[in-house]
């Protein structure tokens, strides 16, 4: 089940150049950041919301960091999406919705 009742698909984080082409997105995230310290901040995040001492251990710089990965997350996951709607190909064997052999 949804965690939002009414979804809305339309990838509103994104500008019009990154719908056209999401890996702008996937290379913007690891401009953001290298790969290791993705893991990092990821872990921090979640030990922190876990254990609810995120104002005590961390520093507003590192909160800062939080924060902007939240919102570089955001946006992979609206890329993704746009990735997964206009790109995805039928699995052999299995016909889509709408396709020819699914309305016979």
């Amino acid at each position: 089940m949804p965690l939002v009742q009414k979804c809305k698909y339309a990838p509103l984080p994104l500008t019009q150049t990154e719908i056209a082409d999401p890996q702008l997105v996937i290379d913007d995230l690891f401009d953001f950041a290298h790969l290791p310290d993705i893991r990092e901040l990821m872990w921090e995040w979640l030990k922190v919301t876990v254990t609810g001492t995120y104002h005590k251990e961390l520093s507003s710089s590192e909160r800062s960091a939080i924060l902007s990965l939240y919102e570089h997350l955001t946006r992979l996951v609206e890329a993704a999406h746009v990735i997964h709607t206009t790109e995805r190909k039928p699995k052999k064997g299995k016909a889509r919705k709408g396709t020819k052999e699914q309305e016979r």
